[in-house]
């Protein structure tokens, strides 16, 4: 029986070794829950955004365990772009991560298209050590490199 239960053990933690960052499918309970956790984010950056129902434009999203990557914008619920004098042109890249069940925001990397090299090694001290590379875009995955 202990026999038994250790090849268990061990078949399910491989298949967790195993397994490779995704994306979630539009619609499923997972994206939405990250999707709501960024809209808390978003709300409290852009306070013009309060009393606006909106739903996001996701341009990238990568969950691999515990930790997503995201990129995208708010846009009306009807799907139509939000005015730019209430923040409707603002991409956020950030990082999120499953707390207790939960997820939350961790890091934020929106800013200019292209950030110079001061920027980059600013970021690179704040940047959470624990979170992994495999869900950044090519882009930050490229430039967060030691």
């Amino acid at each position: 029986m202990k026999t038994r239960l250790t090849a268990i053990v061990l078949l399910l933690s491989a298949g967790a070794l195993l397994a490779k960052p995704y994306t979630p499918a539009p619609g499923s309970p997972e994206r939405k829950a990250i999707c709501d956790a960024m809209r808390v984010y978003v709300r409290k950056d852009n306070p013009k955004l309060l009393k606006i129902p909106f739903l996001f434009k996701v341009d990238f999203l990568r969950v691999d365990g515990d930790y997503a990557g995201f990129e995208g914008f708010p846009v009306n619920a009807d799907g139509s772009n939000i005015p730019v004098e209430i923040g409707g042109d603002i991409v956020y890249t950030t990082c999120l991560k499953r707390i207790n069940g939960e997820w939350k925001f961790v890091f934020d990397l929106s800013g200019s298209d292209v950030p110079t090299d001061e920027q980059v090694r600013v970021i690179r001290k704040r940047f959470p050590a624990d979170f992994p590379a495999t869900v950044l875009d090519d882009f930050w995955r490229k430039r967060l490199r030691p």
